[in-house]
Order: structure tokens, then sequence, then C-alpha cells
């Protein structure tokens, strides 16, 4: 049986995958700038508004 490599997907950059653009880090999970964000009341607020606006509008 495979098992096959997952790649992680960057949570600020959403549909991208993680780039390690700090250096020492080895993905998402110890990213000094998804911590920062997500740590943020304001920039967490920001981010979501973000994202709710660039997902495509549901009409059931």
């Amino acid at each position: 049986m495979r098992k096959s490599l997952v790649e992680a997907k960057c949570p600020i950059r959403p549909g991208e995958k993680c780039s390690l653009c700090q250096m020492g880090v080895s993905g998402p999970h110890d990213c000094g700038l998804v911590y920062l964000v997500m740590h943020d009341d304001e920039l967490r607020e920001l981010y979501a508004e973000q994202r709710r606006a660039a997902q495509p509008s549901r009409t059931d």
C-alpha cells in the first residue's frame, strides 16, 4: 500500500500550499504569521470576513 504525501495548505492564503515563507518553519502548525493572525481578535475577524467574501454565494 502506498502512502501519499499530503501538502499542507496555507491558512492565510486559501487555496495555496504552504510555501514555508518564514525561516525555520516546517509548516502552518509552527508559522509565526499564522499564529499572529489566529491569536489576534481583530486580525482573525478581518481574515474571516475576507474568506466569507471570497466564497461563492449559495442560493438554495
